[in-house]
């Protein structure tokens, strides 16, 4: 008896000591210690409070948002001197483990301001375009992120924020189930969904840009479905094409947000926008993948006019990518998700801070050439 009672003790210690691991494994160092060049959540409220007291050029205000004990900054940029006739929406950080895209919010209020070497350019361009950030839209559950939680996609109560945009394609069969793209008991049920809801009906956007990671792509509605076109599906790839070719090299495909991932994905806020608000250039850009999983867009990218090809290519990539809030390490997650380096991340926030630019440039013109046609 003394003898299997040691045994059950050592095999219940050895059980403990694997679960352990496997914590540890789900769990990195916080964000400060691993990479420190990352600004938490409270850093970039900071940043955005002094940049308001200071934005050369601009008239910039930055305010919180409320619901619950939710609280999410928003930080909006407009020339008084000048009329601008385009509104832009730019949403950042809705799953909290996409550390870089708050991080380009930030770098991209900076260049509003006249803080970066793009100031020239975003100078001319808030002459047409007044501007409202939401810097960190996942704010709660991103401070489990930088506590080492590196996989964490949804909010604070297991919810996707990005599939919880109303009821009208929501999948409800997934409601509850604890996975990653949980939609929520109801559309709206989340008090970060509901203040974005707020903002985006209040605001009326003509330009409304969803920024992510983790893929490597540029995508128009509509997520839920790929048996549906919108009717400016062509314009919307007109504006796509330019920045796709200058900012990622050719190597981001871009269209149908459903079709390029080959998988409906209700619930998300591009939808909502374009169906609710008829706002004609919504997009959804998946700004940095790691070089493991990248390969399997620049194939994508290159094949654009084949299309059961990436279907077969990516089928295995998916796999990995389907659940690393539950099933993931958190390296595998630093991998996908994240640039690595010091250089890496201000390349990458740069390069789309100027592509951010670029969108509103190219809806500005095309706007332009509509109300001011060349004489025939």
């Amino acid at each position: 008896m003394y003898i299997l009672l040691i045994f059950l003790g050592l095999v219940g210690s050895s059980a403990t000591n694997v679960r352990r691991s496997v914590s540890n494994a789900k769990m990195g160092k916080p964000v400060s210690e691993a990479m420190p060049w990352y600004k938490s959540g409270d850093d970039i409220h900071a940043a955005l409070h002094e940049l308001a007291e200071n934005c050369a050029g601009a008239d910039a205000e930055l305010t919180t948002q409320m619901d619950g004990n939710v609280e999410i900054d928003v930080f909006k940029v407009r020339r008084s001197s000048a009329d601008p006739k385009v509104k832009a929406m730019l949403v950042f950080g809705e799953h909290a483990r996409e550390l870089i895209s708050p991080e380009s919010a930030l770098n991209f209020a900076q260049t509003l301001c006249g803080q970066h070497a793009s100031g020239s350019r975003a100078d001319a361009v808030l002459n047409d375009v007044e501007f409202t950030l939401v810097p960190n839209a996942n704010p709660i559950a991103r401070k489990e992120v930088e506590k080492g939680s590196y996989c964490k996609r949804t909010n604070e109560h297991g919810v996707d924020l990005n599939r919880n945009w109303g009821d009208a394609h929501r999948d409800e069969t997934m409601a509850g189930s604890g996975d990653e793209t949980d939609p929520g008991p109801s559309g709206f049920s989340e008090s970060e969904t509901k203040v974005l809801k707020g903002l985006v009906d209040e605001i009326h956007p003509d330009i409304y840009l969803s920024v992510h990671s983790g893929a490597y792509l540029l995508g128009s509605p509509y997520g839920y479905t790929q048996n549906k076109v919108p009717k400016e599906a062509a314009t919307m790839g007109e504006v796509l094409r330019p920045i796709s070719d200058k900012f990622c090299n050719g190597e981001c495909p871009y269209g149908d947000l459903a079709k390029m991932i080959e998988y409906d994905n209700g619930g998300c806020d591009i939808d909502y926008v374009y169906e609710k608000l008829d706002t004609p250039y919504v997009f959804t850009w998946e700004i940095y993948a790691g070089e493991q999983y990248r390969g399997e867009y620049i194939e994508k990218a290159q094949s654009e006019h084949k299309h059961n090809s990436f279907l077969q290519r990516s089928s295995s990539s998916r796999v990995l990518q389907k659940e690393p809030e539950r099933d993931e390490t958190a390296q595998d997650c630093i991998d996908q998700f994240l640039p690595k380096t010091v250089e890496e991340t201000q390349s990458v926030v740069e390069n789309w801070s100027n592509a951010y630019l670029a969108l509103c440039e190219e809806v500005v013109k095309r706007r332009s050439t509509i109300m001011n046609p060349t004489p025939a």
